[in-house]
């Protein structure tokens, strides 16, 4: 376990943040606001390509988005292209009782040098979105252009996801992998899962008795979990369209519990192969420890459990793309957790990453093209908050030696074994 005093600061932003989405290697979006108080708090996201110098990460701001009155409390993003040009992105985001989706493709915007009088911006921004700066160019030719890349957001259908009587509230939103489904929940506790992205009604489950506060779609999107204030958490099948199992565990201190987050992770990054992840704390008492699970998707009972090593109640809950690292946010102190995901023991802590709760934390992609954007790491998480700050927390890769080095290292075992049989006469 490596301790970091500090946390590495990505960027900053002018708003509270309360959903974070990579939308590819690179970029990641910021989702939040100030919510329809007359606060002058913008509501929107913002779009951040991340990079780094060889020492940190940096995150440049390349798109801003702004959604009017709703601030963005939920958001779940998936590529709908197959390594094509341009880069498409369908976003849901959650609009307090709605869920509004977005069309957001990668383009490039285009500028003629100052030099030549003239200066021309090829495809528009998104409704909303301000002009990125202009660069000053180094050739001096009239006919010099520089291009900087931007993300296009396009406002397309939107749906009402929540019926609750008094104030109805969508708190959930998320989109399955394969891009096919959305499921969505909120205040009136009800699951509901639409075809994406047309977002005609699939299913609806009404099994849970009190607001959801948490979904997620299994890696081979045939299955979808959600926990509730019910303090119940159940796996629903999504082709047959009811209840597959419910999660249940004792714990050991006679305390009750209740589910705050949940997560599916596949296992050496087969999709079908996966575990089920929760995060949980106690009710009606502070000095009692959170816990996080790990859950058999078999027979949904834990194979694995850990309490907090913070002492400290969960807010965030995170699983990196290839199952092996699992994140965990705190409360309060900003505490970021992670773990090895095969034994769930700690490889990282990082206090006082936040002033506050976390409200979400988002692995970047494991893939070799994200790899020099994270430095190289065997995994980096970012952790957002209402404090405005966006931090990111590395997993260093793992140290090896070269082959001539275990050639000799082999060869001096080898030699070493043979001269101890002969001097015993073996």
């Amino acid at each position: 376990m490596s301790d970091s005093p500090m946390a590495e600061l990505l960027c900053r932003v002018d708003f509270p943040l309360y959903s974070a989405c990579m939308i590819s290697p690179r970029h990641i979006l910021l989702a939040g606001g100030g919510g329809s108080a007359n606060t002058g708090v913008k509501n929107g996201f913002q779009i951040f390509e991340i990079s780094t110098d060889g020492d940190k990460c940096s995150g440049d701001s390349v798109t801003r988005y702004y959604t009017g009155e709703f601030s963005v409390m939920t958001m779940s993003a998936r590529s709908i292209s197959n390594n094509n040009i341009p880069l498409k992105v369908y976003v849901a985001a959650g609009h307090n009782e709605f869920c509004q989706i977005y069309s957001i493709t990668l383009g490039r915007e285009r500028h003629i040098s100052e030099s030549s009088g003239l200066r021309h911006r090829g495809g528009g921004m998104a409704n909303g979105s301000p002009p990125a700066p202009t660069n000053n160019s180094t050739n001096n030719s009239p006919d010099s252009v520089e291009r900087k890349i931007v993300f296009h957001v396009e406002p397309l259908k939107k749906v009402q996801i929540d019926y609750s009587p008094k104030e109805p509230y969508g708190k959930v939103v998320r989109i399955s992998y394969n891009s096919k489904l959305l499921a969505s929940g909120g205040d009136d506790g009800n699951v509901r899962v639409w075809s994406f992205p047309e977002l005609s009604k699939v299913h609806e489950f009404t099994t849970h008795d009190k607001e959801i506060d948490d979904i997620d779609f299994s890696p081979d999107s045939m299955k979808l979990a959600s926990i509730s204030k019910d303090r119940r958490g159940i796996i629903w099948d999504i082709k047959k369209g009811k209840k597959h199992a419910e999660l249940g565990w004792e714990p050991s201190n006679n305390l009750k519990y209740m589910y705050k987050r949940i997560k599916f992770g596949c296992v050496e990054g087969d999709a079908k192969k996966y575990k089920v992840y929760t995060i949980s704390n106690p009710i009606g008492s502070s000095k009692a420890k959170a816990y996080l699970h790990k859950w058999n998707s078999q027979s949904y009972t834990v194979e694995k459990f850990v309490t907090s090593q913070s002492g400290l109640t969960l807010s965030a809950l995170a699983v990196s793309d290839n199952g092996n690292f699992v994140a965990t946010g705190s409360m309060s102190e900003g505490i970021v957790e992670i773990y090895a995901a095969f034994n769930l023991s700690v490889l990282k802590r990082v206090a006082n990453s936040h002033s506050t709760f976390i409200t979400g934390l988002e692995f970047m992609p494991t893939s070799e093209e994200s790899a020099p954007s994270r430095g190289f790491t065997d995994a980096s998480v970012v952790s957002i908050s209402v404090d405005h700050q966006v931090c990111i927390h590395h997993v260093p890769r793992m140290k090896t030696i070269s082959s001539f080095w275990a050639m000799l290292l082999i060869t001096a075992v080898l030699v070493f074994t043979f001269t101890l049989c002969s001097f015993l006469g073996l």
